[in-house]
């Protein structure tokens, strides 16, 4: 696994060469299967758009991919800004296997986590020390 956080992550070359750089790819080698993943929060009325402009931007990546033997799918993971969680993410926690009460527990998990932080945005977007 490889997530963009604190540093840019370069995509795996042995699955295939590319300048993209999606928030987390998840990857099998002995599968030779491959999770192309990237995370929006936009507003609610905008999740459509936003996985449709997300799945268009890294969807010649998995057709490389899949060209070199790889199983290959996009995940555009929307969670509103308001804590609305998209259809498409709780497809890709169910894909990754979690379901039941823990399926239920990372939902509101990502809904709070993603309230909080537009809270926090809100707040600070007028502060002179925040840029």
């Amino acid at each position: 696994m490889l997530a963009d956080l604190g540093q840019q992550l370069n995509f795996p070359p042995e699955i295939a060469v590319t300048t993209l750089r999606p928030d987390l790819v998840l990857w099998s080698p002995s599968l030779k299967s491959v999770y192309i993943i990237e995370l929006t929060v936009p507003w609610e009325s905008s999740t459509e758009e936003a996985y449709e402009c997300k799945k268009l931007r890294y969807t010649d990546l998995a057709a490389d991919a899949q060209q070199r033997g790889w199983r290959a799918k996009i995940y555009p993971v929307e969670v509103g800004c308001r804590g609305f969680v998209a259809s498409f993410t709780t497809r890709l926690l169910k894909d990754l296997g979690i379901c039941g009460q823990a399926l239920r527990q990372t939902i509101r998990a990502v809904s709070e986590a993603a309230e909080r932080s537009s809270h926090w945005i809100w707040i600070k977007w007028k502060d002179p020390c925040w840029a």
